[in-house]
């Protein structure tokens, strides 16, 4: 039996080429676009809230600065002194003003676990006015392995936000904060 082409309203056919390209977008796995992603740096040698900008990143030279931090030995260096500042490693999207950082938080007396920490900068007009307040949400892994945090970024540098909230949503949520570091460069 030979396939035959149903003509449809003009209109419908519309919605039906919009419906296929959302649903293609919104669930296919998307290229990596490294375009309009920038990392920064917060260190325990730094002041809280400051941080320095490490310039555009992709996904491999962000997972090779993450691989290049001790995160055990900073945490336990921190948790001696007491101070608790500890590394952020941060990659902002600039196109959607979207920044997602991991740093580490306790897990027992024992272990560390890394915390996950998502939102959006300030947003100024043109005179520099902040018209909108950044914030970031803690949330944290349950563990100190650093596949985890690997596939997070993964996703992340896709710009698939439907799948990335939809990890970030299962680990357990800590708290939401103002988001007030500044660049030291």
């Amino acid at each position: 039996m030979p396939f035959k082409f149903i003509k449809l309203p003009r209109a419908n056919f519309s919605i039906i080429l919009i419906m296929i390209y959302c649903i293609t977008a919104c669930n296919s796995p998307q290229k990596e676009n490294n375009e309009g992603f920038i990392s920064r740096l917060h260190t325990p040698k730094e002041k809280d809230d400051w941080c320095y900008i490490l310039g555009p990143t992709t996904l491999n030279k962000h997972w090779k600065d993450f691989k290049s931090i001790d995160w055990e030995k900073e945490y336990w260096e921190e948790d001696k002194s007491g101070n608790e500042n500890v590394s952020f490693l941060e990659v902002m999207d600039t196109k959607n003003n979207t920044h997602f950082s991991v740093s580490t938080f306790p897990l027992n007396n024992n272990s560390f676990q890394y915390s996950i920490w998502v939102g959006s900068r300030s947003v100024y007009d043109k005179s520099g006015k902040e018209i909108e307040k950044g914030y970031v949400q803690c949330y944290l892994l349950d563990s100190n392995d650093p596949a985890k945090v690997k596939r997070l970024m993964d996703i992340f540098f896709t710009r698939n936000y439907k799948l990335f909230f939809d990890e970030i949503l299962k680990l357990e949520y800590r708290f939401e904060i103002e988001d007030t570091y500044q660049n030291l460069n």
